[in-house]
């Protein structure tokens, strides 16, 4: 009896077996022949579930947002009797120090190029990766630890100014001009009530950045 096609076992193989050969080779250089070899699938078997790289590279991308999005909810549990302003402290340092959460950084600072992406990417900042922000805000809020009007819009324009703004891809900096930008983003957000963003914190992102962008940072 022939075995039963296994779709999702499938799709998880081609996107597991691309996100490597992205990093590996860079987006432009990896062919669907590349990855169907890698896989030891037929192109067929690619076409039949993806048209193209970009489809591809978009469900890579989903993956990734849905694993951090996983890892959000473990380390909220773990941290679940802080403050809210220790919680958000306690969330930026868990991003900055995890690599799951960074597995496809060096893959993004490619994608990041593009003007669409940044569209979608500051899109997905306000509209979804915001409310996660806010509710922590609003946490504080209500326990004293911050004080602010405008929790979602503080959220919103955190996410907007350290995801793009300080982003050497988007706006080109070097590590002085990156240290100036989180410096005033570390003013800015202490100056709204919303003071998270300590000196530790500050030198770990402009490490990461520098490690993303070494020509850029």
């Amino acid at each position: 009896m022939p075995k039963k096609y296994d779709a999702q076992g499938t799709i998880e193989n081609i996107l597991t077996v691309s996100a490597e050969l992205f990093l590996e080779k860079g987006f432009e250089k990896t062919s669907m022949r590349d990855i169907a070899e890698t896989a030891g699938i037929s192109k067929g078997a690619i076409y039949h579930h993806f048209q193209s790289k970009d489809e591809i590279i978009n469900a890579v991308t989903e993956k990734q947002e849905e694993i951090n999005a996983t890892l959000l909810q473990n380390w909220l549990s773990e941290i679940e009797t802080l403050t809210g302003k220790e919680k958000l402290t306690a969330i930026l340092e868990k991003n900055l120090e995890s690599q799951e959460a960074h597995y496809l950084d060096n893959l993004m600072s490619v994608r990041i190029k593009s003007a669409e992406f940044v569209l979608a990417y500051m899109q997905d900042c306000v509209n979804k990766d915001a409310l996660f922000i806010a509710n922590i805000i609003k946490e504080g809020i209500a326990d004293g630890s911050l004080e602010t009007d405008y929790p979602d819009e503080s959220a919103e324009i955190f996410l907007l100014l350290i995801n793009v703004w300080c982003d050497p891809a988007v706006f080109q900096g070097d590590a002085e001009k990156l240290s100036m930008r989180l410096k005033f983003l570390q003013h800015l957000m202490k100056s709204i009530g919303i003071d998270v963003l300590n000196d530790t914190l500050l030198r770990k992102y402009l490490e990461l950045l520098q490690k993303l962008y070494p020509e850029e940072g």
